[in-house]
């Protein structure tokens, strides 16, 4: 019986919806970071989390990106079918991320390193 993980990453990045944005090279943030959800009040550091220019990686879930875009203090990780896999406003010069997931929360990303 194949079984599918679903990881706390996919579950955020599944809610989110298609932004429009202007693709722009070589905006994609880099780095490793804390991932805390905050849902009804309540936080939770959920796992860490790798962006590099290709993917964004989970423990063994890699997500694959086509385009990084940067547009109005957003950054905006995109598959190859130009399906959004990350949307977070970016703060303090790019360590830490929040993305906005409508009818969840939030997700906070904190750089690490």
């Amino acid at each position: 019986m194949n079984t599918l993980k679903l990881t706390t990453l996919g579950i955020l990045l599944a809610a989110l919806g298609g932004y429009a944005g202007t693709a722009l090279a070589g905006n994609g943030i880099q780095g490793t970071f804390d991932m805390t959800t905050e849902a009804m009040g309540v936080k939770v550091r959920s796992t860490t989390v790798e962006l590099t220019p290709e993917f964004i990686r989970e423990g063994d879930s890699k997500l694959a990106i086509a385009t990084w875009e940067h547009k109005d203090g957003y950054v905006t990780a995109r598959d190859k079918n130009g399906g959004t896999l990350l949307h977070a406003r970016i703060e303090d010069g790019g360590d830490t991320l929040i993305q906005e997931i409508e009818g969840i929360g939030t997700a906070t990303f904190t750089r690490i390193d």
